[in-house]
């Protein structure tokens, strides 16, 4: 079975309002943010592709979906390697991106663990697709198909979740192996 068909698309508009690279390759590093998640690096001087050998993407919850979760009681939690300080940080493992448009996948280990009233749903293996602007994980180890937060809403015993939400802001640091 491919992976794109073990994969369900999770919360599409956390593909982040604004995205930053940081692309340490073989003749060059640059940094670019923009605010339509229409990921694009400054002048790397580079072309072609790279092979992605690390770093990490934060994200800082959106306001609103941090009150949602305080006022339904979900706990949201990291699953080692990933980390939840302030922001949740996962750990690239690996992708492939254009180095001249960063149009590409970013695989990450590590995921996030929603909780309530004794329930969890462990949500890994996150897959930032930057050209579809998509982001996808595996939930609880199984298939999901587009309705992430029906399930989720469902999982947890909640009405927290709705299609197009947005669940916060990206900040996506890579190493590239030109």
């Amino acid at each position: 079975m491919s992976v794109a068909a073990r994969r369900a698309v999770f919360f599409p508009p956390l593909v982040l309002a604004a995205l930053a690279f940081a692309a340490c390759g073989s003749s060059s590093k640059t940094t670019s943010t923009t605010p339509t998640g229409a990921s694009a690096p400054a002048n790397t001087g580079t072309t072609g592709s790279g092979v992605l050998v690390g770093k990490q993407t934060s994200v800082a919850l959106n306001p609103a979906t941090s009150q949602l979760l305080k006022e339904h009681q979900i706990v949201v939690t990291a699953v080692a390697p990933a980390t939840y300080r302030t922001t949740l940080l996962w750990p690239v493992s690996g992708g492939q991106i254009a180095v001249a448009s960063a149009a590409g996948t970013i695989d990450h280990t590590g995921g996030v663990r929603l909780s309530h009233a004794g329930t969890s749903v462990q949500v890994t293996s996150f897959i930032i697709d930057t050209s579809t602007k998509q982001v996808t994980a595996l939930i609880g180890g199984h298939t999901l198909i587009e309705g992430a937060a029906t399930a989720l809403n469902s999982a947890l015993g909640v009405s927290a979740f709705k299609a197009g939400q947005v669940f916060g802001t990206a900040t996506i640091t890579l190493a590239v192996k030109t």
